[in-house]
């Protein structure tokens, strides 16, 4: 699986392209440049994709991947693969998880969620000791 990106084709991000080829370049990241039949968008597509400029990412550009910030970048890393289970949560549990998750904004979904299990096994294994 490989992060894509894309760009509308205006002179503005024919300059943001080149800039973003070169900083991936320099950082020994391989992508894949291309352009819609059209030429109306320019693509970008690779393992990951550097956009060495927060200012120049925007929502709308990403197609397919995830975005995490780096320093003063931005990295596009393929979207995880993962499994969906059902869970289904007690009302005790699910008014904690949105206690935990009001005083953590800053994680992900995904991080609560994992921070909330680590800690519940812990529980579980020192409970049944």
């Amino acid at each position: 699986m490989k992060a894509k990106i894309r760009l509308k084709n205006t002179i503005s991000n024919q300059e943001i392209a080149r800039k973003m080829r070169e900083a991936n370049r320099e950082a020994n990241n391989l992508i894949d440049i291309s352009f819609k039949e059209d030429l109306s968008e320019i693509f970008f597509e690779g393992e990951r994709i550097l956009i060495p400029e927060k200012a120049w990412f925007d929502e709308d550009m990403l197609v397919k991947g995830q975005a995490k910030e780096k320093d003063s970048a931005i990295e596009i890393l393929p979207q995880d693969i993962g499994k969906t289970i059902n869970l289904h949560l007690d009302a005790e549990l699910v008014a904690e998880l949105n206690e935990i998750k009001n005083h953590i904004m800053s994680k992900t979904q995904h991080d609560i969620i994992l921070d909330l299990f680590k800690k519940g096994l812990d529980q579980y294994n020192k409970e049944n000791k």
